[in-house]
């Protein structure tokens, strides 16, 4: 078979080889979640070095790169910045700005009145520069985000030496966050921000719009993301230092991030959601913050801190506010219910309640990983049909579905293309450079009989590729392996009124075995071998 380079994910269902066709938008999605990170990607002069951002904030360039390393050869030059502007203390800068823009930490003038919208502390400049490193003070996740960033570049890169040289630093970030006073609760355990809207930077105060520091009079809480976050980096310490040899160190992350599991389900889980706020200084908000289900919900699906039956329950929640508003992305509120006000915005406005698709690419992904396939299909082709419609993806729509804008496209379009890659498609580098895969093709739950897949690497060129096939006819789907890989375990998901599958390449039987996940059922076959064929036979 002819291969074509770089990345895509193409299905033999199309209907109409129009850009106006929407119906059936899987074929269309890829390219289409590719199109909105290319919209915020640009490169900055600091100095003499060139730095790509996709966006600026270091947030979203991390989130973001679950999609654009599939098509962006360089990874490093923004996180590089600001791993080697960590602050003594251990905290990250986490933007970069032009001096023109509140955001860089420089001060300005505004009718007479000095602002600054962070700690003096928390802002860098070089003398000369036009631009300057910022850190928003009430930021409580920028250090367990560039741990998921390290993790992610040493994936797609392979550089153990880039890996051993940022290691420790992404380590001093996270002993900052659990040792300093203004990040970490000793009587919970936990880390703490003063009171926003989920992982927002911003609080419910008019000093706020243009003041970012944390101040003695601003109420703290115990927000859900930050700590389900951390939990989550300790795994990926851990693992990574048990890569380089490093098994002391992997047991202690491992240890810690037990210890705080228990914590985080003592205080913060309420039997179907983890909950919006813990108050550590009580204000009333005009809602029950124990009852209050925030967009981080969705990222904790996929941060291995939920067991199976958890992870059901927080996704019929978000399937319960569709079916209590009967709206077509109404599973995709990002707080529910929203405040009566917060920050002058009423309730469904911004991430006051508003639609987002990230939220949607996180639930899908959980959805495809909890044997509920088809409900990521259902979202997928929900958010693929409107930005056909619409020529693109908005950061936010109101209850209407109209763009209201006030963020990044590209954080949307990667979530998106991260739950088509690594649910629909099921591929996912259990280490570096894809030596070490699993992939899992879900695509009868699309009713799609035919698809292509090949995802690269663009930093390193590394790649997976396969063919698939469904003949439903025949009860039999086929299976093309067309990369290389150390070791390739299949999960291929069955059709529902199938019986019991055979695997054969060629004549010779392959041995496998049934996984069962809910309702849905696996072949599994551990070590599938490269440039093969098999052929999944059903009784």
């Amino acid at each position: 078979m002819t291969t074509l380079p770089g990345s895509f994910i193409t299905t033999g269902n199309i209907p109409y080889a129009t850009t106006g066709y929407h119906e059936e938008p899987l074929s269309l999605l890829f390219g289409m979640c590719n199109g909105a990170m290319q919209f915020n990607n640009r490169v900055f002069l600091y100095g003499d070095r060139l730095i790509r951002v996709n966006l600026n904030w270091i947030r979203d360039y991390i989130l973001t790169m679950k999609g654009f390393r599939y098509t962006e050869p360089d990874l490093v030059s923004f996180p590089d910045l600001l791993l080697e502007k960590q602050h003594p203390k251990g905290f990250f800068y986490e933007i970069i700005a032009p001096l023109t823009d509140g955001h860089s930490g420089r001060p300005w003038v505004e009718n007479g009145v000095r602002h600054q919208i962070s700690s003096p502390e928390c802002c860098y400049y070089e003398e000369g520069l036009d631009f300057g490193l910022c850190r928003l003070e009430l930021e409580a996740d920028i250090e367990y985000l560039m741990v998921e960033g390290v993790y992610m570049i040493w994936q797609a890169t392979g550089d153990d030496d880039w890996l051993k040289r940022n290691l420790p630093r992404v380590e001093k970030g996270l002993r900052y966050v659990v040792t300093d006073p203004l990040r970490w609760d000793t009587a919970h355990g936990l880390a703490k921000r003063p009171r926003t809207l989920d992982t927002w930077d911003f609080l419910d105060s008019a000093r706020s719009s243009t003041d970012r520091e944390i101040h003695p009079d601003d109420p703290m809480g115990i927000f859900h993301g930050d700590n389900t976050g951390l939990y989550h980096s300790k795994l990926l310490m851990a693992k990574l230092y048990r890569y380089l040899g490093d098994e002391t160190s992997a047991v202690r992350h491992e240890e810690e991030a037990a210890v705080l599991r228990e914590r985080i389900m003592k205080y913060l889980w309420n039997g179907d959601f983890f909950r919006h706020f813990l108050p550590l200084d009580s204000v009333n908000y005009g809602v029950d913050e124990e009852r209050q289900m925030s967009l981080s919900n969705a990222y904790a699906l996929n941060r291995e801190i939920l067991d199976f039956d958890q992870k059901r329950r927080v996704i019929a929640s978000y399937r319960a506010m569709r079916k209590k508003y009967q709206g077509e992305f109404d599973d995709f509120r990002n707080l529910e219910p929203p405040y009566p006000l917060f920050h002058g915005m009423k309730a469904g406005a911004y991430v006051n309640g508003a639609i987002a698709p990230f939220v949607a690419g996180q639930l899908a992904l959980g959805a495809f990983e909890t044997g509920e396939e088809e409900y990521g299909v259902d979202i997928l082709k929900r958010m693929g049909r409107k930005i056909s419609r619409d020529g693109k993806v908005a950061f936010l729509y109101d209850y209407s579905g109209n763009d209201i804008g006030g963020g990044p496209r590209c954080w949307c379009g990667a979530e998106l293309m991260h739950a088509e890659c690594a649910g629909l498609a099921g591929v996912v580098d259990n280490g570096k450079l894809f030596r070490d895969v699993t992939l899992s093709p879900r695509f009868v739950a699309a009713g799609e009989k035919k698809a292509h897949v090949r995802l690269e690497y663009a930093a390193s060129g590394a790649a997976v590729e396969y063919h698939y096939t469904w003949d439903a006819a025949k009860g039999q789907i086929t299976f093309s392996l067309l990369s290389e890989h150390e070791r390739c375990r299949l999960r291929m998901l069955l059709p529902n009124n199938a019986g019991t599958p055979l695997c054969r390449i060629g004549d010779i039987p392959v041995p496998g075995r049934l996984e069962q996940v809910g309702s849905s059922r696996y072949l599994v076959i551990d070590s599938f071998p490269a440039e093969k064929t098999g052929i999944i036979d059903f009784e």
